[in-house]
C-alpha cells in the first residue's frame, strides 16, 4: 500500500516560527521538567508513543486494516515511546512487530515497563525477543511502514553493536520509514550523518525541534518534519529562555514547513 510522508490534515508552522534546540538543551529541558516540576518520564515516553502512533496511522491512510508496521526500538528512552506506540497501533487493528535491539536485561525500566504491558497484552510473544538476523529481514520486506525508535538525540557518533546492525537491515530493506525524534545516524545538535543511517521518509520530532534535523547534511535523512507536544509545562522551556508561543494552538502534532 502507498503511504504519506506528509498525510495532511495537521496543523501547519513555518520552521521560523519555532526555536530549534541542541541535544544538551533538550537534556537541561527534561531534568527540570522530572526534578522540579515532577514530570514521570514514563508520561513522556507514553506520550511519545502516542503521537508516533498516531502519525503512524495517519500515513497509512488514516484507518487501521491489518497494515503491517515494525517498530525497530532501543534500550532507551526513545525505544520505550516506539513500544507504546505498538500497543496503540495494534489497537487500532495494525500489525505490529516490535524488534527490540537489546538485552532486555540492560534496557532501560521505562523499556521493562513497556515490554511487560506488551507481553500481558499478548502483543509479544517469549519468541519476540530472540529475532535472528533472518527473521528481521523477513519482516522488514512484509512490513508497510517502519518506525525508527533505536537511538535517542544524545548519540555522539555512529549507532554501535545491534542497533548499528538493525539500523543497516532498514536501510537495506527501502521500506518507508517514520523516525522518533532524529533519525538514527543524525546527530541532533549538528546534523553530521553517520554510518549507518536510517533514511526517513518522515521525522516526528518530540517536544522540542533539534538544531541537526534542520541543516543541509541532514535533509535526505528526515523527510517531511513534525513536531509532537508530549504534555511538557510550557513554564519550563521558557524558564530556559525558549519561548513556545502558540505552537501546539491547533492541536498536539504539527507539520513544520521549512
Amino acid at each position: 500500500m502507498a503511504v504519506k510522508a506528509d498525510p495532511g490534515g495537521f496543523p501547519q508552522r513555518k520552521t521560523s516560527e519555532s526555536r530549534w534546540i541542541t541535544a544538551a538543551q533538550m537534556r537541561d529541558v527534561q531534568r527540570i521538567a522530572q526534578e522540579e516540576f515532577g514530570i514521570d518520564i514514563l508520561q513522556l515516553t507514553e506520550n511519545a508513543g502516542r503521537s508516533a502512533a498516531t502519525l503512524a496511522l495517519a500515513m497509512l491512510g488514516g484507518r487501521g486494516r491489518g497494515q503491517r508496521v515494525v517498530i525497530l526500538c532501543g534500550n532507551g528512552n526513545k525505544g520505550a515511546a516506539g513500544l507504546a506506540a505498538a500497543r496503540h497501533l495494534s489497537n487500532w487493528s495494525v500489525r505490529v512487530d516490535p524488534i527490540v535491539s537489546g538485552v532486555e536485561e540492560e534496557a532501560g525500566f521505562t523499556v521493562r515497563r513497556q515490554l511487560q504491558i506488551l507481553r500481558q497484552s499478548g502483543i509479544i510473544e517469549p519468541s519476540d525477543m530472540e529475532s535472528s538476523e533472518i527473521t528481521v529481514e523477513d519482516q522488514l520486506a512484509e512490513s508497510d511502514l517502519v518506525i525508527d525508535a533505536l537511538v535517542g538525540y544524545g548519540l555522539e557518533g555512529p549507532p554501535q553493536g545491534i542497533a548499528a546492525a538493525v539500523a543497516q537491515l532498514a536501510i537495506d530493506a527501502k521500506r518507508p520509514t517514520l523516525a522518533l525524534d532524529v533519525p538514527t545516524g543524525v546527530n541532533a545538535t549538528t546534523g553530521e550523518v553517520s554510518s549507518p543511517a536510517i533514511k526517513a521518509c518522515t521525522t516526528l520530532m518530540l517536544d522540542l525541534p533539534k538544531k541537526g534535523v534542520l541543516q543541509d547534511q541532514a535533509r535526505n535523512h528526515v523527510g517531511e518534519l513534525f513536531l509532537a507536544d508530549l504534555g511538557l509545562p510550557v513554564g519550563v522551556p521558557e524558564r530556559m529562555g525558549i519561548p513556545m508561543g502558540g505552537l501546539f494552538s491547533e492541536g498536539p502534532i504539527v507539520r513544520l514547513r521549512r
